[in-house]
C-alpha cells in the first residue's frame, strides 16, 4: 500500500476533529442545525490552521445524504466523493494559479446550473486574495444575487487584500494560531496511535518550530519518524531540526552575568563550527530573552510560547541571576544584531562584538540604578554600603565609629549643668561624620543647634510648616543622632527638628555663633563657602568622586 504522510492521514473528518478552533465548529454546527445557511464564507488565518479542512467539512455536513446535518456521516457516496476530491458539485479551485477574469467568468457560467446528485454546489476557493481586480469585480455580481443551490467558500491568509465589496457580503470567520501545548496534545495522538516512542519533551520543539501550524508540526514529525528507528530522543530532534537547546541559551546568560568573555565567544565559536544559522541562533536567543521578562512580570509563558515544565523551571534559575532592565537592554542588542545581521560580510565578527558590547552594558549601572541609589542614599545612610555592584572598599560599621575618650564623672556631671559642653561634645561628632556620613554632615552643617533642657534642638533656615524640616532627617538619622551624641554625654536626650524660629528665646549657645569645628575650618573650606547644586553632592559622595571644574551657572 502507498505510504500517505501523516497531515493527509490525519486530517479531521468532522466538526469535532478539527483542533483549537471550537468557536468556528461550534458556530457553522448551530448554523446549520438553524438551517441559517449563508451563500458565502470566509475563512481567515495563518497557514496550516484548518481552513480548507474546515471547508471541506462543511460542504460534506451540507450535502452528506442525512444532512444537512452538522454531524456527517461520512460514509455515504456523497461524503466519501468530497473526502478524496471526486465531487462533481464540490469545486475546489486554487485562486493563485487562476488568478484572471477569464477564469471567474467560466465559473459564473457554471454556477446557474443545478447540481447533479448533492444538495448545494459548493465553491471552495482557496488564497482568494490572489484574485485579480477584474476578476474580483466579476464575482461581485454572482455574490450580489447567487443561485440558492449555490455556496461560496473562500479561504485566505490575507484577509486585508480582498476588496470590501467581496467581504461584506461573506460570513468572517477568523481562525487562530494553534497552541503550542494543542499541538504537543495532537502529536502524542499521533504519536501513540502509530506505535512509535517518543520522549514529551522532545515534542515541545517541534510545537514551537511549526509557527502555530498543525500542518508544519505534522510534517516536521513526519520527517523525525522517517530519521528514527522507533525511539527519539529530544537530542535527535534538535540536530535533525537545526535547533539550539534551551541550555545553551541559559549556558550563554550565564556567563554574559559573570562577565566571562572568554566563555561567550567559545560558545558562538563552538555555534559556527557545527554550521548553525546564526540569524536562527540570535532569533531564538532573543525569544529567551522574551520569555524572561514576561516570567519577571508575571506572565504564564507556558501557555503563551510553550515550554515544558522542566524548560521553564531552567527559566525561572536563569531569571534570578538579571533584573529586568537589564533583561530589556538584552533583548534590545539581540533585536539590532538580527537587524545588521542582513547586511553582515562576517557574520562570525559582528555577533562576537555584539556580544561584548552586551557584557559591556550589563557591567555598567542604568540610569535607573542610578537615580534609585541617590533615592535610597538620601533615604537610609545605613545603605551606603550596597552603592555598588562591585565595590570593594571596606566600609566602616555605624556601631564601630570611633568614640572620643571616655570621659570622666565630672564631665558628666558638667553635661547637665552646661548646654557648652553638649555642643563642644556636637562640634566632635560632626567631624567625626564628616568622611563616613558625608551627606549627613552636609545636612547637619547649615542647621542651627541649641541644646536646652534634655532637648537638642536641630533647626533648619526657611519659613513653613514643621512637617517639610522634620523630613529633612529621616528616622535613622534622628537615631544615630540621638545614640552617638547621647554616648558623648553620657545621658539620654530628646532630639526636635524644625523650621528655624530666631525669636525662640532658648538657653545654650546656639552652634551658629560658636566657632565651628576644626575639621571644618582646616578642610574644604572652598566647598564650604560656595554650595554647590544638592544633587551634585549626592552624585559625587556615591560614586566616590571630585569636582574637577564649577561650570559658571553653577
Amino acid at each position: 500500500m502507498t505510504y500517505q504522510i501523516i497531515a493527509r492521514k490525519w486530517r479531521p473528518r468532522t466538526f469535532d476533529e478539527v483542533v483549537y478552533q471550537d468557536h468556528i465548529s461550534t458556530t457553522l454546527q448551530n448554523s446549520i442545525r438553524q438551517d441559517r445557511i449563508s451563500h458565502a464564507y470566509l475563512f481567515s488565518g495563518p497557514r496550516g490552521v484548518g481552513k480548507t479542512t474546515m471547508a471541506r467539512i462543511l460542504a460534506r455536513a451540507l450535502n452528506c445524504k442525512e444532512g444537512p446535518t452538522p454531524t456527517p456521516c461520512g460514509v455515504c457516496e456523497n461524503c466519501t466523493e468530497i473526502r478524496d476530491g471526486v465531487a462533481f458539485d464540490v469545486v475546489e479551485i486554487d485562486g493563485a494559479s487562476n488568478t484572471g477574469v477569464d477564469n471567474i467568468r467560466e465559473l459564473r457560467e457554471n454556477v446557474n446550473s443545478a447540481p447533479l446528485k448533492a444538495r448545494y454546489k459548493v465553491y471552495i476557493i482557496d488564497e482568494v486574495h490572489m484574485l485579480s481586480k477584474s476578476a474580483f469585480n466579476a464575482l461581485l455580481k454572482t455574490l450580489e444575487e447567487p443561485p440558492s443551490h449555490v455556496v461560496f467558500i473562500f479561504a485566505t491568509t490575507e484577509i486585508h487584500q480582498i476588496p470590501d465589496t467581496i467581504l461584506s457580503r461573506c460570513q468572517k470567520y477568523f481562525f487562530k494560531k494553534i497552541s503550542v501545548g494543542a499541538i504537543v496534545d495532537h502529536l502524542k495522538l499521533i504519536i501513540s496511535s502509530e506505535n512509535y516512542s517518543i520522549d514529551t519533551s522532545a515534542l515541545y520543539p517541534i510545537a514551537r518550530s511549526s509557527g502555530g501550524s498543525m500542518r508544519d508540526a505534522q510534517s516536521i514529525l513526519d520527517q523525525v519518524l522517517s530519521f528514527s528507528d522507533g525511539s527519539i530522543k529530544e537530542e535527535d530532534i534538535l540536530s535533525l531540526l537545526g535547533l539550539v537547546p534551551l541550555e545553551s541559551y541559559c549556558s550563554m546568560l550565564q556567563c554574559i552575568h559573570e562577565g566571562d568573555a572568554l566563555a561567550v565567544l567559545g560558545e558562538i565559536e563552538r555555534v559556527f563550527t557545527v554550521g548553525m544559522d546564526i540569524p536562527h541562533y540570535i532569533s531564538g536567543f532573543s525569544e529567551i530573552a522574551r520569555a524572561l521578562r514576561l516570567i519577571h512580570h508575571g506572565v504564564d509563558v507556558n501557555s503563551l510560547m510553550g515550554y515544558s515544565q522542566e524548560e521553564y523551571s531552567m527559566l525561572q534559575k536563569t531569571l534570578a541571576l538579571y533584573q529586568d532592565e537589564e533583561l530589556s537592554i538584552i533583548f534590545k542588542m539581540l533585536t539590532e544584531l538580527q537587524h545588521e545581521l542582513r547586511y553582515a560580510v562576517n557574520e562570525q565578527v559582528l555577533v562576537e562584538m555584539f556580544l561584548l558590547d552586551i557584557i559591556a552594558a550589563i557591567k555598567n549601572p542604568t540610569l535607573a540604578e542610578i537615580i534609585q541609589k541617590i533615592e535610597d542614599f538620601s533615604g537610609s545612610e545605613t545603605n551606603s554600603v550596597a552603592l555598588h555592584r562591585d565595590d570593594k572598599k571596606k566600609r566602616t560599621p555605624v556601631n564601630e565609629q570611633p568614640v572620643s575618650e571616655k570621659k570622666n564623672q565630672d564631665d558628666v556631671d558638667k553635661a547637665d549643668a552646661d548646654p557648652a559642653f553638649v555642643m563642644g561634645q556636637w562640634d566632635e561628632l560632626l567631624g567625626t561624620i564628616k568622611e563616613e556620613k558625608s551627606y549627613l554632615f552636609f545636612k547637619l552643617a547649615n542647621a542651627r543647634v541649641l541644646f536646652n533642657n534634655g532637648t537638642l534642638s536641630i533647626q533648619f533656615s526657611g519659613k513653613g510648616d514643621n512637617d517639610y524640616y522634620r523630613r529633612m532627617l529621616d528616622n535613622s538619622d534622628i537615631n544615630f543622632i540621638k545614640d552617638e551624641l547621647g554616648k558623648r554625654i553620657r545621658r539620654n536626650i530628646a532630639i526636635k527638628v524644625q523650621a528655624e524660629d530666631r525669636t525662640e528665646d532658648a538657653a545654650g549657645p546656639v552652634m551658629e555663633d560658636a566657632p565651628p569645628p576644626e575639621a571644618i575650618m582646616l578642610r574644604d573650606t572652598e566647598v564650604l563657602e560656595k554650595p554647590t547644586n544638592p544633587m551634585v553632592d549626592k552624585i559625587v559622595t556615591i560614586f566616590e568622586g571630585e569636582i574637577v571644574d564649577k561650570g559658571e551657572n553653577e
